[in-house]
């Protein structure tokens, strides 16, 4: 067998097998859920919400709004909104909500998401602190879903459903597919303790172990990532609620996506770096034996497989061109069915997208109780297989050379 089909069976096994072992959980959890009990009016805790800013002037109020419309008890929810050094019209925006006493308003100068968060932790002593980005806006009962979560005082935060807001064109549409995976991803790495990212849109947390961890850092323009890490490596474990839904908007151009996800993945693999004790050490279960390694595997999968996708598409249309051009004939499209590729390769890989199209189904059904999976979902298998390892590749360049990244 030569290294190339090593290679490939390899990663196609492991793709395989991770898809199988997350369905297999999801299944066995399933057969042992147990409802939360709710929690009294009375007895629910106080929770502050902050909301970092930095030039969200035109979707920050609609976010704010949502906020207020929260059902939970007004005296036990704060909103601290801070702008983070905009140089638009943000800090005007947030002004206009100053009468409303349930939100307190920052203004600083800009140092990042985490110094925002850091000021808002150091204005409140309630016992819970989430934080909602400014471009995302929460469903009236999301927190009223997660806070029984926090029953178990192991949890230190809860993760909610995040869905992608009103998708326009057809790229926010493939998001909308992606974020129907990633919704059966959390809820599963939630179940096997091995979520690794505590993300912007609505993570709440307990108050007092941000405090004991140290606050929030500045981590490769990935704080969520970072912190999702240090609180599992500190012993604590991350739930999740998909119930509690947000939706948030996504990138509407291929360069603001590419610029996004070359973000997240570079972010991803410098933390991966900053906490490399934690791979392979079974002190840290799932999360550190089988959900690290093969996030890391996928992304040098995924590139492996785009560029022997291109070199052996190149390649086959540059002998079509010879074969042409030497006077061969045309030939007729036919399907015969005697002539469909049955090696073990294509097994694989078409067990593989399958399984992908089971677990957005599984993800749609979690999220919104419907079983159908979104109808461009077939664009999406097919799109993104090719988008993806473009944003993969640049962020191992900029990983390996430690270039930084912008966030916008």
């Amino acid at each position: 067998m030569s290294i190339e089909a090593l290679f490939t069976y390899t990663f196609l096994f492991i793709s395989l097998y991770f898809e199988v072992f997350l369905l297999v959980s999801f299944l066995e959890r399933r057969s042992r859920q147990r409802i939360l009990q709710t929690v009294e009016i009375a007895m629910l805790p106080t929770v502050a919400i902050a909301v970092p800013c930095f030039n969200e002037r035109q979707g920050v109020a609609e976010t704010l709004r949502s906020l207020l419309a929260l059902e939970y008890p007004a005296d036990k929810l704060q909103i601290i909104a801070v702008d983070d050094g905009s140089t638009d019209d943000t800090l005007a925006v947030l002004q206009s909500f100053a009468n409303d006493s349930r939100i307190r308003i920052f203004s600083k100068e800009n140092g990042g998401k985490h110094s925002a968060m850091n000021l808002a932790l150091a204005n409140t002593d309630a016992e819970f602190i989430g934080c909602l980005d400014a471009d995302s806006v929460v469903a009236s009962d999301a927190l009223l879903c997660m806070m029984p979560v926090f029953q178990n005082q192991r949890i230190a935060a809860v993760t909610p459903g995040i869905h992608v807001k009103a998708p326009q064109n057809l790229l926010q549409h493939l998001q909308h597919v992606e974020y129907r995976l990633s919704i059966f991803n959390r809820f599963i790495y939630a179940a096997l303790g091995s979520v690794f990212i505590t993300p912007g849109p609505f993570s709440i947390f307990r108050t007092a172990t941000v405090r004991e961890l140290g606050s929030w850092r500045y981590a490769h323009s990935t704080e969520d990532m970072e912190m999702a890490l240090r609180i599992q490596e500190a012993g604590h474990w991350i739930a999740n609620a998909p119930k509690a839904i947000v939706h948030t908007l996504t990138p509407a151009t291929f360069p603001h996506l590419f610029r996004q996800r070359v973000r997240w993945t570079y972010g991803w693999l410098r933390n991966a770096v900053d906490y490399r004790h934690m791979l392979g050490n079974s002190t840290y279960g799932n999360l550190s034996l089988v959900v690290l390694p093969a996030a890391i595997i996928s992304i040098f999968a995924g590139i492996y497989f785009f560029f022997r996708i291109v070199y052996y598409g190149i390649e086959a249309i540059y002998h079509k061109f010879v074969y042409l051009q030497y006077g061969g004939p045309i030939a007729t499209p036919s399907f015969e069915l005697y002539y469909v590729n049955t090696s073990a390769m294509w097994f694989l890989i078409f067990a593989s997208v399958a399984l992908i199209v089971v677990l957005i189904s599984v993800g749609s059904h979690i999220g919104t109780g419907r079983r159908m999976p979104p109808l461009t979902t077939p664009l999406f298998l097919l799109m993104y297989s090719f988008l993806v390892p473009l944003w993969l590749s640049a962020a191992v360049v900029r990983a390996v050379f430690k270039t930084g990244v912008q966030w916008r």
